[in-house]
């Protein structure tokens, strides 16, 4: 048996705050259930969609679902990384100094970087997840060569940056989430850094559909036409939701079974349109989001943002096909290994694809059966 207690660092962890909270938190409770010792450091910052430099938590020690947790403090100087932002937000190239401002002034935690000294040793194996939070980089920047990285790249203007090409120098081993990622980032950074971006495994994420109370079934199906596809996981303009609305908008107009999308996650409700086209149900329950999931006609997600797509894998677990994005490698790339459903390109072959799907049940049936022998 390893002997070995695997330290995991990651921002948040404990509430759902997105994919990369999800893969941590699974990790861990995973590692803890095959009997590894494991603890996990993080921030008392309460999520993405909060402010990162207010404490939410007390600093300490915490056991959540079986998993030894210690929180510690955020920092609290903010003003680099908020300029930073506004010049991102207007397209504005950032200088050398305001990059590293973008990520010492983000989410970071002197003292929780301060604490992992006394894990460094021979005794204990440390990961830390992901790259686009400033804490991960000052940590590796720290300890260089004695922190193994799962980076969760997406091909976003951040992964092309020069802390990105000293953050993998810095690691000690590069787990990769799914083949395109690894392969960008040989083709980006390779190389630069040399064999340990090449040598990096493809890891993958675990998946499985945990047990969790049955929802109310009544109340979990008021709102849910009897055709309707959905999509999960958080509003943001980087998932691509404004576009996903404008898309379907236009199939909906010509749709002859009045077709609704379904909105289940946090983050801006305001990229979801205000018309009866969109039904947004927020956060709800795992067992509600599994009979929404499940009960769709597919699950559409055109994000390019992503390093593995755990929703993608949910849906097909549940029996449901998807739509993706043809351009972005990783979702394309699960979608062509399985044939578990569509990629599109344009609003065309979108409003194609949905009409396909809602008129083949024969087909929904297949491209999910695919995907969840692929899962």
């Amino acid at each position: 048996m390893f002997d070995k207690t695997i330290v995991l660092v990651t921002p948040w962890f404990g509430r759902f705050a997105g994919g990369v909270e999800s893969q941590a938190r699974s990790m861990a409770r995973e590692l803890v259930r095959r009997g590894l010792s494991t603890v996990v450091f993080t921030t008392c910052s309460s999520s993405p969609f909060d402010s990162w430099w207010d404490d939410h938590y007390s600093p300490g020690r915490y056991t959540i679902d079986g998993v030894d947790v210690r929180r510690f403090a955020t920092d609290k100087n903010r003003s680099g990384y908020l300029s930073a932002v506004r010049k991102l937000q207007k397209q504005i190239p950032l200088s050398p100094e305001e990059q590293n401002d973008f990520f010492d002034c983000g989410l970071n935690s002197k003292e929780l970087i301060a604490a992992v000294k006394t894990v460094l040793d021979d005794r204990h194996e440390i990961i830390a997840l992901p790259y686009f939070y400033g804490l991960t980089h000052s940590l590796l920047q720290t300890y260089p060569g004695s922190i193994s990285l799962i980076p969760c790249f997406h091909d976003e203007e951040q992964f092309y940056w020069q802390q990105s090409r000293e953050l993998l120098r810095n690691a000690k081993h590069v787990f990769y989430n799914s083949p395109e990622e690894k392969e960008m980032t040989i083709r980006e950074h390779g190389l630069a850094v040399g064999r340990r971006v090449v040598e990096g495994v493809v890891t993958g994420e675990g998946v499985e559909l945990t047990a969790c109370e049955e929802d109310d079934e009544e109340r979990a199906s008021k709102h849910l036409p009897g055709s309707y596809f959905v999509y999960v996981g958080r509003k943001d303009s980087g998932k691509n939701v404004s576009l996903l609305c404008e898309w379907f908008a236009a199939y909906a107009q010509t749709s002859p079974k009045a077709a609704k999308l379904v909105f289940m996650g946090g983050g801006d409700d305001s990229l979801v349109s205000k018309n009866d086209y969109f039904i947004d149900l927020g956060f709800v329950p795992e067992a509600t989001k599994r009979r929404v999931i499940s009960g769709s006609r597919a699950l559409l997600n055109l994000s390019e943002q992503e390093s593995f797509s755990l929703v993608l894998m949910e849906a097909w677990l549940l029996g449901t096909p998807v739509v993706v994005s043809a351009t972005s490698p990783v979702t394309k790339g699960h979608v062509q290994r399985c044939n578990g459903g569509l990629f599109v390109a344009n609003q065309d072959e979108f409003c194609a694809a949905l009409e396909f799907l809602e008129a083949n049940e024969a087909m929904r049936e297949r491209l999910a059966r695919n995907g969840q022998t692929y899962v």
